[in-house]
């Protein structure tokens, strides 16, 4: 005996709805994860705010995607939805003067009602570098610039093989000088997608990773302008789970070094004053004996 059609229809309707239940309870525990994660750097952010906002370098070539990664940052951490909000243009590909510089405060939206009124920001500096950048070139960027406590290097997956050949063969000589100043770094590989497999993503990944001597490697595709562009009206950007955890990590993960460098530079500060310290008392003492044995 042949099922009714009514029997299928009842059928079908109850997967239909079991399906989308799945995919609703889903995407609450996404936004979920993706707010408890963003009120975990905004606690994180404020514990550091006296005297300044936690302050890191975001640098790259022209057209790698550094304004991209900071839009995608700010529109992250701000909680926003709708169009995306430009706080740095994007360029096209070519070389970078290395004069360019912008200085954005990625606002923290903790969400609810329990949090102060207080804002809490991230300090976003982004400064382009060329593709033939020296060591002397990265000496002078990062000594230019106060405050830095942080450095993402953002780098392109796709585009010409011999320009990321390039680019990867400079990483030795842009990084020697932000270790040299005790910071930490991370690398951002941006356009993911065009990594077609595992595979080839790991094996960048060990390159970028031996290259930069850092651990802290990381794919995301940004947030564009040109994936909203339409000749009537702006069409609003769908926010993604996987970027917005991605970018959030790095936030989080900048935070984290930020307070590494301001421990290990307060503990150097600290070292010098008690050496200072030191030094009066043993000028004050000898100076004592003197006058007790006459000789002054």
């Amino acid at each position: 005996m042949h099922p009714s059609l009514s029997l299928l229809l009842k059928l079908a309707a109850a997967i239909t709805s079991g399906a989308a239940a799945i995919l609703t309870l889903r995407r609450l525990r996404q936004d979920d994860s993706i707010s408890s994660f963003r009120r975990e750097i905004y606690a994180a952010a404020s514990l550091m705010m006296p005297p300044s906002p936690p302050t890191v370098l975001i640098v790259g070539a022209r057209g790698h995607g550094k304004s991209s990664f900071l839009n995608t940052a700010c529109r992250a951490l701000a909680n926003e939805y709708g169009p995306l909000l430009l706080r740095a243009e994007s360029r096209p590909p070519g070389a970078e003067s290395g004069e360019t510089k912008r200085v954005v405060r990625a606002t923290v939206d903790p969400g609810g009602e329990q949090f102060s009124d207080e804002e809490v920001s991230v300090a976003l500096l982004e400064k382009g570098i060329g593709f033939e950048t020296t060591k002397e070139d990265m000496e002078a960027a990062v000594a230019g610039l106060e405050g830095v406590e942080c450095v993402v290097i953002v780098v392109r997956c796709s585009g010409p093989t011999k320009e990321l050949s390039l680019v990867i063969r400079r990483l030795p000589e842009i990084v020697a000088p932000v270790r040299e100043r005790g910071l930490h770094l991370m690398v951002v590989l941006t356009h993911k997608k065009s990594i077609r497999t595992m595979r080839q993503a790991e094996e960048l990944r060990r390159e970028i990773a031996f290259k930069a001597r850092t651990d802290c490697v990381y794919f995301i595709e940004n947030y564009t302008s040109s994936k909203s562009s339409n000749l009537r009206y702006p069409i609003p950007i769908k926010n993604d789970f996987e970027t917005h955890f991605t970018v959030l990590t790095i936030i989080r993960q900048c935070l984290e070094f930020v307070k590494l460098y301001r421990s290990h530079s307060g503990n150097i500060h600290h070292k010098h004053e008690k050496d200072n310290v030191k030094d009066h008392a043993s000028v004050a003492t000898r100076s004592h004996a003197k006058f007790a044995n006459g000789e002054v």
